[in-house]
C-alpha cells in the first residue's frame, strides 16, 4: 500500500476533511467565507510524475483539474508538461513550464554538462585524451573537488590557445614562449585570476614525472609568475548586512534564511552549506559537523547561534519528510542542492532586488564572520581552527582590522603606559644606564640567550 499523504494540495482545492455524512450540508451556495461548497471525491491516485501516492476520499473544492498529492508533484507536473526547445546535446524534447520556452535548453543537467565539456575540450584537439587522463587521475589528488572543473577550463584555454593560434602538435612544442604568449593574451582580455599559470605547472610537472615530457617545466616561475597585491577581505558592514537580510526574508524562502544565517554565523562556504547532513547537527550544543569534501580535506565542528537555531526549526517542521536523503536543505521538487545551484537561488531572489542584495555574494559572509570575531577579541589561533583555514596566510585574506578597532587598542594601550607612569613603575632603562651597571662588577650581570 503507498503511502498516503495526509494534506493533499490540489490546484483550486483545499485538502481533505470530512466523509460524505459530514454535518456541513452540500447546498450547491456560497459558504459565509464566500468560496463554493466542498464536494466529495473518491479516493484516487496522484497524478504527478511517477508518484504511487492515493489520494485519500473526502470533500474538497468542485473546481478541480488535475490532483496531486503534495506540492512537490505540483512542482515536477508543471516541469514536464509542456515542450519548450530541442536539447542541443541530444536533439531531443525540452520539457518545462510555458514561461520556460526558449530559456530551458537542455533536457538534463547530464547533456548540459556532456554538451560545455564539448564545447570546452573539443578545440584542444590532439591532447585531449592527454587532458581527460590527467583530470580523471593526477589531477583528483592534488585538487579539492570545487577547484577540478578551474582547472580542467584553464587547461582546455591552455591547449586550445596552442592548437589554434601556435599550431602545437605534439607536446616537445610548448615551450616557455608559449607560456609568455598565452599568459599575454590572458591578460590583454581582462583576466584577473592568477590560478592558472599554478594549473599549467602542476600539469607539466606531472608530465615530467610520467616521464612523458622530457623537457624542463615550461612554466619557469620567475617569469610567469603572476604574483600581485595580496587580496583584501572584503566583509560587509553592519548596515549592508541588514539591509541583505531584509531582501532575503522578503523572498519568503526559508532555505535562502537558513543558509544566510549559517554563512553569517558559522562562517561556512556555499559548498559546505548544501552538504549538511541531518546527523551533522547537534541542536542541544548548537553545533554543526562540516563534513567531507572540504576545500582543505579536513572536517571540523563549528558552533551556531540565534538566528540559525530559530530558521532551522522553522525550516525542518516544512521540509519534506518524503525526499529519500538526509540532506537538511533541498529545493522546490525536494532534490539536495548541488553544484552552484544554491548559488543560483540566491541570485534570482535578489537580482531585481536595489544595491547591495542584488550584488550579493555569499562568500562575503565568510569574511564578514571572520572580521566580526577577530575585531570583537577572538584568538587567531582558534578563528584559524574554526574556519577551517591551512595557514595563517590564507587566514589573513578574511579578516580586515577595522579602524575603530586600531584606535580602541591604541588608547588602551596609551592608557596602561600613562598608568604605569603615573606610579612610578619604570621597567625600560637605557642602554647608558645599562652599560653604567655594575660597572665594577661584570659578573653580576647576567645575559640569557635563547
Amino acid at each position: 500500500m503507498p503511502t498516503i499523504i495526509s494534506s493533499p494540495v490540489f490546484k483550486g482545492l483545499s485538502e481533505a476533511i470530512e466523509p460524505p455524512n459530514s454535518a456541513t450540508p452540500n447546498t450547491g451556495r456560497f459558504d459565509a467565507n464566500h468560496r463554493p461548497p466542498k464536494q466529495y471525491w473518491e479516493a484516487m491516485p496522484c497524478e504527478g510524475p511517477g508518484c504511487a501516492n492515493i489520494i485519500p476520499a473526502g470533500l474538497y473544492q468542485p473546481q478541480r483539474a488535475r490532483s496531486f498529492c503534495s506540492k512537490t508533484c505540483v512542482s515536477r507536473d508543471s516541469f514536464s508538461r509542456y515542450v519548450v526547445g530541442k536539447c542541443p546535446h541530444c536533439g531531443g524534447p525540452v520539457m518545462g513550464r510555458k514561461d520556460e520556452a526558449g530559456i530551458k535548453v537542455y533536457c538534463s543537467d547530464e547533456h548540459w554538462r556532456a554538451h560545455a565539456t564539448e564545447q570546452i575540450l573539443g578545440p584542444t584537439g590532439v591532447f585531449r585524451g592527454l587532458i581527460d587522463e590527467y583530470m580523471s587521475t593526477a589531477a583528483a589528488n592534488y585538487y579539492a573537488p570545487g577547484t577540478l572543473p578551474t582547472v580542467r577550463v584553464s587547461l582546455a584555454k591552455f591547449f586550445r590557445f596552442a592548437v589554434q593560434v601556435e599550431k602545437a602538435a605534439r607536446l616537445t612544442d610548448i615551450r616557455p614562449g608559449v607560456i609568455t604568449r598565452f599568459i599575454a593574451v590572458e591578460r590583454e582580455r581582462g583576466l584577473t585570476s592568477r590560478s592558472f599559470v599554478g594549473h599549467l605547472s602542476t600539469f607539466f610537472a606531472w608530465l615530467i614525472a610520467e616521464e612523458r615530457y622530457d623537457r624542463a617545466n615550461p612554466v619557469v616561475s620567475r617569469i610567469h609568475s603572476q604574483r600581485g597585491a595580496p587580496a583584501e577581505a572584503r566583509p560587509y558592514n553592519d548596515r549592508d548586512l541588514n539591509t541583505i537580510w531584509e531582501c532575503v526574508e522578503r523572498t519568503g524562502k526559508l532555505q535562502l534564511m537558513l543558509a544566510f544565517a549559517i554563512g553569517e554565523e558559522c562562517g561556512l562556504r556555499i559548498g559546505e552549506v548544501q552538504n549538511i547532513r541531518l546527523s551533522d547537527i547537534d541542536a542541544s550544543a548548537q553545533t554543526i559537523f562540516v563534513r567531507l569534501p572540504t576545500k582543505n580535506k579536513r572536517t571540523r565542528t563549528v558552533p551556531f547561534h540565534s538566528n540559525v537555531k530559530r530558521y532551522l526549526e522553522l525550516w525542518l517542521m516544512k521540509r519534506d519528510p518524503q525526499c529519500n536523503h538526509d540532506h537538511v536543505l533541498h529545493n522546490n521538487v525536494s532534490k539536495p542542492f548541488t553544484g552552484s545551484h544554491f548559488d543560483a537561488w540566491f541570485k534570482n531572489a535578489l537580482s531585481s532586488t536595489a544595491d547591495p542584495a542584488c550584488a550579493f555574494k555569499f562568500h562575503r559572509l565568510r569574511h564578514t564572520w571572520a572580521t566580526r570575531l577577530m575585531n570583537n577579541g577572538m584568538e587567531l589561533a582558534v578563528l584559524k581552527v574554526l574556519g577551517g583555514w591551512e595557514s595563517w596566510s590564507s587566514m589573513q585574506r578574511y579578516i580586515k582590522v577595522l579602524d575603530s578597532t586600531v584606535r580602541g587598542q591604541y588608547e588602551a594601550t596609551y592608557a596602561r603606559l600613562q598608568e604605569k607612569a603615573e606610579s612610578g613603575e619604570d621597567e625600560t632603562i637605557s642602554l647608558v644606564d645599562f652599560a653604567m651597571m655594575d660597572a665594577t662588577n661584570p659578573a653580576s650581570i647576567s645575559i640569557s640567550i635563547t
